[in-house]
């Protein structure tokens, strides 16, 4: 049960109304708000319930003994999972799936487009001040009639897969329970390379776990459909990066577009950055105006589901990892 007052740590800012109306769920909720939270961070080792940006605030949330519940202000919180939050079986850690799907749906099929249709080869023509149309006529293509293979469905694969059906894809998934989804030809993980086999198009948005952690490698590449495209908006640690970058050049994939990358800023001399057939992205996917309206949607709900002793949404499965 949850004790009186709920003392709650918010360590990002959230609209007002959201605050507003996490007040009046209940007169036990006692708010510290980002800036106290930034003047005494101590709070946080006090706090019942905390909405936290993740890793920041690791050692804290590690010495928080009244913490029941840690709301995650991101999906991904493979960081925050360390031994000592794991080891808390009283601890239950939400995540905001949900909030990114739409604008990493979009930028995902930015960069099919992009690809499909070459405007990545245009656009360093124009910076050239060049006019050469038929020097792309090889690579132009239309989405219809192609294969989609989507690596991870949890939100932001299932959003992809809504609107693949309106470009003429065809949907593979692969997912590690493959209960039946609607318009797509579902895989379990042992149909990894079968799947990379047939697909013109590969989407990784697995989460970071010790499971998918360099995933994608040397074999997984080498058992790719010759001339797909990769796009990767999951965790950059689930592809190695070496052996991305030697099928790029050995022309088994055609193209990659990457929100995120291992390393991660990736450094200026890294040969990534290079390659004429590669869209780099520093990790904006999932941004948007409306991103903490949504989060707050996620919070509040949690919140008077916390407050009324239900079970809270985006449980994070500690075993899993996400």
């Amino acid at each position: 049960m949850a004790q009186d007052p709920i003392l709650t740590v918010l360590t990002v800012d959230l609209p007002a109304a959201v605050l507003e109306r996490a007040r009046a769920i209940s007169s036990k909720i006692q708010l510290v708000l980002p800036e106290e939270y930034k003047l005494d961070p101590r709070r946080l080792e006090e706090a019942e319930v905390a909405l936290v940006l993740g890793w920041p605030e690791q050692l804290r949330l590690q010495r928080a003994s009244c913490l029941r519940w840690v709301q995650t202000v991101g999906a991904g919180v493979e960081r925050l999972l360390t031994p000592e939050i794991l080891a808390r079986r009283d601890l239950i850690v939400t995540n905001a799936s949900g909030v990114h799907a739409q604008p990493i749906a979009e930028q995902v099929f930015g960069y099919l487009l992009m690809f499909s249709r070459h405007l990545h080869g245009s656009l360093r023509d124009q910076a050239s001040a060049r006019w050469d149309g038929e020097s792309h006529y090889p690579e132009l293509h239309t989405l219809r009639g192609k294969t989609l293979g989507l690596l991870g469905l949890g939100a932001i694969g299932r959003r992809i897969a809504e609107i693949a059906p309106a470009f003429g894809l065809k949907v593979l998934g692969l997912r590690r329970h493959p209960e039946p989804i609607p318009g797509i030809e579902l895989h379990g993980p042992e149909a990894l390379h079968a799947l990379l086999a047939r697909s013109d198009f590969i989407v990784n948005s697995l989460p970071l776990t010790s499971e998918t952690r360099g995933l994608l490698g040397p074999e997984a590449f080498a058992a790719t459909k010759r001339g797909a495209f990769f796009v990767n908006v999951g965790r950059g640690a689930s592809v190695d990066t070496s052996a991305l970058l030697h099928a790029l050049e050995a022309g088994i994939l055609a193209g990659a577009g990457l929100d995120v990358t291992e390393p991660e800023p990736l450094p200026p001399e890294h040969p990534l950055w290079r390659q004429p057939n590669v869209i780099i992205t520093p990790h904006y996917a999932g941004v948007w105006p409306h991103y903490f309206e949504e989060l707050g949607e996620i919070f509040l709900d949690n919140l008077d589901r916390y407050t009324a002793g239900r079970p809270l949404r985006n449980v994070v499965d500690p075993v899993a990892g996400y």
